[in-house]
């Protein structure tokens, strides 16, 4: 695994804290705007981001009692977790897609170290 540069999340986001995992009721984690890094194992492509699980969803208060919390909320509760991993021709058009090129729809960039630019 090797270290290639950062990924600048310009937006607070929304992420599913297990990438692969694809159903409604998954836990989510809140991520804020910042530089998470960003790695490549010669195959894939994905960065590492902080944040906080996010409170939506049905929580147990224990006893038998739930909470429903409808919107974004964060709980207090910070992870370290890995993005989805993109293989080369995901990860193409992942960055010549709107997340990625200027416009409204932009809520990423890149930024490659300057070893790998060259």
């Amino acid at each position: 695994m090797n270290r290639i540069g950062t990924v600048e999340i310009l937006r607070m986001r929304v992420y599913n804290l297990d990438a692969e995992t694809h159903d409604d009721l998954c836990t989510t984690v809140i991520v804020e705007p910042g530089l998470y890094d960003l790695f490549e194992d010669g195959m894939t492509t994905w960065w590492v981001m902080t944040g906080q699980i996010n409170k939506r969803g049905m929580w147990r208060l224990g006893d038998g009692a739930f909470a429903a919390i409808t919107g974004d909320e964060p709980s207090g509760i910070e992870v370290t977790f890995p993005s989805k991993r993109f293989g080369s021709d995901e990860w193409a058009a992942l960055i010549a897609g709107p997340e990625f090129t200027d416009g409204p729809a932009r809520r990423l960039r890149v930024l490659l170290d300057a070893e790998v630019r060259s």
